[in-house]
């Protein structure tokens, strides 16, 4: 009679309006709200145990039945193993009501089970031979909804809601069929003339005229819609279970043996009936199908219990995340720690940006907008009516919104705070690289502007100074050919200073040939001895071989200045580093190497200066 039922999920951390320090303005408010929720969570569980008191109420009625005037016409009077899986299947779905209504979330599936525990006792009643004809009647009306209820549980589970389109169909679908076969039994089946009777074969006080054929039809009807209502739940159990995320799915698993029993044994009593009309609870077939009903609705009542232990387990881990990440957690920490405690590892987390107009995740890194997929589905984070992120995580959670407390979502500020400190950080670089790369553009442009340019006029004019001089000493013209020699000598002196000017602009070997040979030239041209220890052969992106490249230069050139006699130069690459270091034996160095270290932080290294020894560490992944 029931197909199964999960625990809507729920957390509640530990974080609140302070009413005793905080009592004007807003917080009187949030305070009164506090207290007028309160009371009424109070009352709901008091209405919650005084129907489960009532519950129980009859089902120790139902069990005084069986034993006396309802022996002959219920199938717990049939024996004592059906007697004790009838009491044993309506009290589990009591307990897991009660259980789900005080350690649980406040929602419809304790209700929900509650009431099924109360209708699971219905048949007994109808079976009460010479008991009240109201009682029997109301319980003959009762009975009809005990499937429509059980198929709702078995659809909203494990989250307490309906989703999608098809469940909440469906469950409508059921649950008018429901009611019309129930006020067309009432008002036209007469006990008496139903020659399939076993139950109740003398009492309707509803009844307006007597239509047997009408009533058969109308009963036959119930049974073949019913089934194929329980064979739909669970063809979308298992459609779930292939659609549905990681976490999702493990919470269905609970529900679906319970539902698949339930959805079996209901056809299979729908598929007897067609050949044995007339229903007895001693012959065999009906007596397994029976079994089988009640083996299902004890494990549906085991996985809401259980359910609901791992829900109170997620509000202790929930509870316990800004105890456990300390003062300043790494980036990420809050998205790890709520993904653990609540069990969906998949779930993400998007941090809003208001002044860039963007999502970024915990490093500060841009991401897409999160889109809902199949089984997943987002839930937006408001602190004091301003965004702050939303979290993509398993529809097997939901109002998340709702459920995360004040504690855990300052975690979340906190952290979208430091993921917009990092946005920033990461736009300061990327502005520094740019300028960076701007100036080595530039720097090339120069170099190939001198060398296309003043070096070839410079070529032209020592060139004709040459000619001019020849064609002097020719006519015989000394001073003038003298002169003219003076001006060859000046415009090859000023042609390899513009040589040399353009060489440490940008060196064109750098472009290339690469940082090895780059290096090599730069030792063979510095003013003092250099022995270069070790320099990768491979080729880098421009910029680090530049900054690496510019970084020697300058470190030769400081060595020189403090009258170092010889310098080492070792370039290793280490994973994705390049390590560049530079040691001389000159005076303690003074200068703070401000052009390096902003070439250096620019593409995300680290620069290490030491009174007779550089460093600087390259990215070079």
């Amino acid at each position: 009679m029931t197909l199964g039922v999960g625990a809507a999920w729920h957390i509640v951390a530990s974080s609140s309006v302070n009413c005793g320090q905080h009592g004007r303005g807003r917080y009187a408010v949030a305070c009164q709200n506090q207290a007028v929720a309160a009371v009424l969570t109070q009352r709901r569980r008091l209405a919650r145990l005084v129907a489960a008191l009532a519950a129980f109420a009859v089902g120790l009625g139902a069990l005084a039945i069986v034993e006396g005037p309802g022996r002959n016409t219920t199938y717990a009077g049939a024996s004592s193993l059906n007697a004790t899986l009838t009491v044993a299947a309506g009290v589990a779905l009591i307990l897991a009501g009660l259980v789900i209504t005080f350690f649980g979330p406040a929602g419809l599936t304790g209700d929900l089970a509650l009431l099924a525990g109360v209708l699971w006792f219905a048949p007994v009643l109808v079976g009460w031979d010479n008991g009240s004809p109201l009682v029997r009647s109301v319980a003959l009306l009762a009975a009809g909804f005990t499937l429509p209820v059980l198929l709702h549980l078995v659809l909203a589970a494990p989250s307490g809601r309906l989703r999608g389109t098809v469940a909440p169909a469906l469950v409508l679908a059921v649950y008018l069929e429901a009611t019309l076969a129930a006020l067309g039994l009432a008002l036209v089946r007469h006990p008496f003339f139903d020659p399939n009777c076993w139950a109740n074969c003398t009492d309707n006080v509803f009844l307006l005229q007597s239509l047997p054929g009408l009533a058969r039809w109308i009963e036959s009807a119930d049974r073949w819609f019913i089934a194929a209502a329980a064979i739909a739940s669970v063809l979308a159990i298992a459609w779930r279970l292939m659609t549905d995320s990681s976490p999702a799915r493990r919470a269905q698993l609970l529900f679906a043996l319970p539902a698949t029993l339930l959805a079996g044994a209901v056809l299979a009593h729908t598929v007897v009936l067609q050949s044995k009309p007339v229903e007895n609870p001693s012959q065999p077939a009906f007596q397994t199908i029976f079994i089988v009903e009640c083996v299902a609705v004890v494990l549906l009542a085991a996985a809401l219990v259980w359910a609901t232990v791992r829900l109170r387990l997620q509000r202790r881990a929930v509870a316990q995340i800004t105890a456990n990440l300390g003062q300043a957690p790494p980036p990420g920490s809050v998205q790890t720690a709520l993904a653990q405690a609540v069990g969906d590892p998949e779930l993400q987390i998007a941090y809003w940006l208001a002044g860039s107009q963007r999502y970024v995740d915990a490093a500060g890194r841009p991401v897409r907008e999160p889109a809902a997929a199949p089984g997943r589905t987002l839930t937006p984070l408001v602190r004091d009516d301003r965004r702050i992120a939303i979290v993509s995580h398993t529809a097997a959670l939901p109002d998340l919104e709702r459920a995360i407390g004040a504690a855990v979502r300052l975690a979340l500020e906190n952290e979208r705070l430091q993921a917009e400190t990092l946005a920033q950080l990461d736009q300061l670089r990327a502005s520094r690289i740019r300028i960076v790369e701007t100036g080595d553009a530039e720097r090339r442009q120069l170099e190939r502007d001198l060398h296309d340019g003043a070096q070839q006029h410079l070529l032209a004019l020592s060139y004709d100074l040459r000619l001019a001089r020849s064609q002097a000493q020719a006519d015989g013209d000394a001073p003038t050919g003298s002169l003219l020699t003076e001006a060859t000598v000046e415009a090859q002196a000023a042609l390899s200073e513009l040589r040399t000017l353009a060489h440490g602009i940008y060196p064109a070997i750098l472009s290339e040939a690469g940082l090895a040979p780059a290096v090599a030239t730069l030792a063979e041209t510095a003013g003092l001895p250099v022995e270069i220890i070790a320099v990768p052969q491979r080729r880098y992106v421009p910029a680090v071989e530049t900054a690496a490249y510019l970084f020697v230069a300058e470190g030769l050139d400081d060595a020189a200045h403090r009258n170092a006699s010889h310098v080492t130069v070792d370039i290793v690459q280490d994973g994705e580093w390049l390590m560049i270091t530079a040691e001389d034996d000159g005076s303690n160095r003074t200068s703070e190497f401000v052009e390096a270290a902003d070439r250096v932080g620019a593409l995300n290294g680290r620069l290490y200066v030491e009174p007779t020894r550089l460093r600087a560490e390259l990215p070079c992944g």
